[in-house]
This record gives C-alpha cells, sequence and structure tokens, in this order.
C-alpha cells in the first residue's frame, strides 16, 4: 500500500503527541508522520484492471501506475469533474496532490472525501486533519474536526484528539465538553483526567505550536501557547506584543483578545482596559478568564459588588477554576452579607471549596510526579472530587485506580462501587444540591461598566 509521507519539524514533540496519541496513524523514529489513504489505494489497482474505466480517470491510473505524478496531477480537474461525487477517488487524487507537491489542495481534496461521506470514516477524518497539519492549518483543522464530531458523536478517538489539541492551547472552555463527553462514554486515561482537574493554568515551556505560523504565515493563532507562556512567566510586554501580533491578523479570536485583557490586567495597565473593552468580540462573556479580567479591573476601581459579581460569574462558567472562588471570597469581605443575603454558612462553603481546590492541585501533582502509579493518590484525588460534587470524575479515578499496582492501604474496589450506586445517566457533572458555592446567585449584584467614562 502506498502511503503519504508528511515531514513533521522534530521541534514539535507536544504537537505530535496531541496528534498521535489516539489515532491509528504510525511516526517512525525521524518523525515522519505517515498518512495511509487507505481503500482508496487499493481501489488504483482495481481500476487500472478495468477496461470500461472512463477515459480521464484511465490515464490518471496510468500515469499513476508509472509514478508520473505531475502527468497526473494535470488530470485531477478532468478526473474530478466526472467522479467528484465518490470519496474514494477524491482520496486518490489526494494522494497524487500530495506526491506532486501541492499539499494544501491535498488536504482540500481528503476534507471533500470525508464530506461526501458525511465524514462516516474516521480513519479518514483523522488523515484529512493530519494533511491540514502538515501545511500549518491547524485551526481550520479543528472546525473541521468539530464538523465531523457533530455529524458522528460517537468517534471518540477524534474526539480525544480535539480535546488533547484544545488543551494544548489551553482553550479550556472548548476542550471541556470533549473531556466531559469521554468520560461519560468510559474513554479516558490518568492524562485525561489529570488535565480535566486542572484548577488553575499550568505555565508550559513548549512553544513547539508556534512553528506551524512557519508553515502558514498567514495564521497567527498558533503564537496563543507562546503569549500564555510569557504570562506565566511574568513576561507581560512580550506577550502584549505578541498577542497584538496575533489580533492584527484575527481581530475577532476570542482567546486572543481574553489573553490580552489578562496581559494589561498584570501588568498593571488599566488605562489599556478601556480600548481593549471596545475591541471584544464574539461570545466572550462566557469564558471564565473574561470575567476574571473584569474582576480585577472592577477592584481597581474599588467597585466591590461588580468585583464580586464578575468574580461570581467566574465561577459558573467554570467551577473548578481556583482563581475565581479565591477573587470571589475576597470580594465578599468587602460586602455587607446582611445586604446582599449572603449567609454565613455560604461563606464556610466557598472556604470549603477553596480547600478542596488547593488540596486537589497538590495532591494531583504529586500523583504526576509518581508517574501516575499512585493507587492511594488516585483514590484521595476521588475523595476531594466527591467533596467537590464532581461524582463522574471521581468514580472515573477510581477506575483508574483499579489498575495501578496494589496498596493495601488504598482499597478502591469498594470505594468505586458505592460511586457506581449514586451514578444515573441524569447525575449532572456538577451536583448542585448539598454545594450552597454552587447554588450562591449574585446576579442581582450589578455588572461592572467598561464604558464608565
Amino acid at each position: 500500500m502506498e502511503s503519504i509521507r508528511l515531514t513533521v519539524p522534530q521541534d514539535r514533540p507536544a504537537l505530535l503527541d496531541c496528534v498521535m496519541r489516539n489515532t491509528s496513524l504510525l511516526i517512525c523514529l525521524s518523525h515522519i508522520a505517515i498518512l495511509t489513504l487507505g481503500s482508496g489505494c487499493d481501489r488504483f489497482s482495481s481500476q487500472q484492471k478495468d477496461a470500461t474505466t472512463a477515459k480521464p480517470l484511465a490515464a490518471f491510473n496510468e500515469a499513476v501506475g508509472i509514478g508520473q505524478w505531475g502527468d497526473a496531477w494535470l488530470l485531477t480537474d478532468a478526473v474530478r469533474e466526472e467522479h467528484g461525487d465518490d470519496p474514494d477517488v477524491l482520496a486518490q487524487l489526494a494522494w497524487v496532490a500530495f506526491q506532486s507537491e501541492h499539499p494544501n489542495e491535498s488536504a482540500d481534496l481528503l476534507m471533500a472525501a470525508c464530506r461526501l461521506e458525511s465524514y462516516s470514516r474516521e480513519e479518514r477524518v483523522q488523515q484529512a486533519f493530519v494533511a491540514m497539519l502538515h501545511v500549518g492549518r491547524l485551526f481550520d483543522g479543528l472546525d473541521f474536526l468539530t464538523d465531523a464530531l457533530n455529524a458522528n458523536p460517537e468517534q471518540l478517538g477524534t474526539r480525544r484528539l480535539a480535546y488533547d489539541l484544545l488543551m494544548g492551547l489551553e482553550n479550556r472552555s472548548e476542550a471541556l465538553p470533549h473531556g466531559i463527553y469521554l468520560v461519560r462514554k468510559r474513554k479516558f486515561d490518568s492524562e485525561l483526567l489529570a488535565s480535566l482537574c486542572n484548577v488553575s493554568r499550568n505555565a508550559s515551556n513548549d512553544d513547539s505550536w508556534a512553528a506551524l505560523v512557519g508553515l502558514n504565515p498567514n495564521d497567527k493563532r498558533p503564537l496563543i501557547p507562546q503569549a500564555m507562556i510569557a504570562l506565566g512567566k511574568g513576561l507581560h510586554g512580550d506577550a502584549i506584543t505578541v498577542l497584538e501580533e496575533i489580533l492584527r491578523a484575527h481581530p475577532e479570536n476570542v482567546q486572543a483578545l481574553i489573553l490580552l485583557g489578562e496581559a494589561y490586567v498584570d501588568a498593571g495597565q488599566f488605562e489599556a482596559l478601556e480600548t481593549w473593552a471596545d475591541r471584544l468580540r464574539g461570545d466572550y462573556e462566557s469564558e471564565a478568564g473574561y470575567w476574571l479580567t473584569i474582576g480585577k479591573w472592577a477592584y481597581h476601581r474599588d467597585d466591590h459588588a461588580a468585583a464580586s459579581r464578575a468574580y461570581w460569574e467566574a465561577t459558573k462558567r467554570d467551577p473548578l477554576k481556583l482563581e475565581g472562588w479565591q477573587g470571589l471570597r475576597q470580594e465578599l469581605d468587602e460586602l455587607s452579607l446582611a445586604e446582599f443575603q449572603i449567609s454565613e454558612s455560604t461563606i464556610k462553603a466557598i472556604d470549603d471549596r477553596l480547600e478542596d481546590l488547593r488540596n486537589l492541585k497538590r495532591t494531583k501533582d504529586r500523583f504526576v510526579k509518581s508517574r501516575s502509579i499512585s493507587r492511594a493518590l488516585a483514590k484521595e484525588i476521588s475523595s476531594i472530587l466527591v467533596s467537590l460534587g464532581r461524582l463522574w470524575e471521581a468514580e472515573a479515578w477510581l477506575a483508574i485506580a483499579t489498575n495501578l499496582p496494589e496498596d493495601p492501604s488504598a482499597d478502591v474496589v469498594a470505594a468505586r462501587q458505592d460511586l457506581q450506586s449514586q451514578l444515573t445517566a441524569n447525575t449532572p457533572w456538577q451536583l448542585q444540591d448539598g454545594h450552597e458555592e454552587i447554588q450562591l446567585d449574585l446576579s442581582a449584584l450589578p455588572k461592572f461598566s467598561v464604558n464608565w467614562r
């Protein structure tokens, strides 16, 4: 069987991990991704023997048979005109496009093949994505994966690929629905679970995503992780420079816009936030990061009611976000609790949640450092998640623990059976009953006016 070899720069290990972890594609020692065209390649041989094949396709097959890729490519339009409704033929054309050094067209043809068959072949969907990645079209590829999953939600390998990529880009809001779906479908491992329960951003030293910009200079969005690395290191000016470069090319990119606000706040450049607010586009209010920035801005203006509202909004978007709960707890100390009908038991519930989130971070970090083999730590993480009202994740951690080395001090079987007896298809991901902090409603508090002048 013929194959297309996609050269992948050796400075992109994390990106390769995301792409290769859950696909049937192979990666050899020289970091070459092999993209096979599956059944489409088999069809070459049968069509070459078919005397009734239409003339353009016959000539095309003949050129392919003797390795005349350029001649075959010249016949592509004619073949597509007659056989453009056949996804296998489009896959053949994609193979020839790549061999004749037309990689963008190769990706487009594979995508067209997938669309014709309603994305029904998961292997081909992943092949098309890798072809797009080869030419630096990561974000177009992510949109393509989204279309494929909307058509075929049960393609769990593709869903895991999308999850890993989005988490790698620290686009947590878009990644979480995929992760939740995978856990509910029992398709998870300790790496997925550990990333799901991150309570704060982990500054990474991997800027390999930026290599994609060299392949596709018109798309600056792969620089987003580079900006986040700079933010994690406190290099606010560097982060702002990178984000402005991204936004010049993609002025409506919500993730870059929100990160820019974060960079201004962390740099103490509050005066820049007025212009920043005017630039906001899209569904930015659905992002926890937006509300964290608003909370800090309101605090800077001594508007504690609006700051409380903003931090509360952040906790609603992501109940595991430690920074949101910390900000909310700090701001509630500045309010008259009686005036806003916030009970002491609710304050205690917030304090308890903060303690649980800190313990979750510490324990999960210890688990990862233990090479993810400690049954006792996995059980401890599960117990914390139960306390947080996240039973699906808690049970998943116990499922992982059952496959870890035996530990007499960590009886996970009984604990898992108890959790399984509580779970039904209707069990929410985050319980509200018994969690006053989650039930807290501060929607009556004023929103911060970004146009305060």
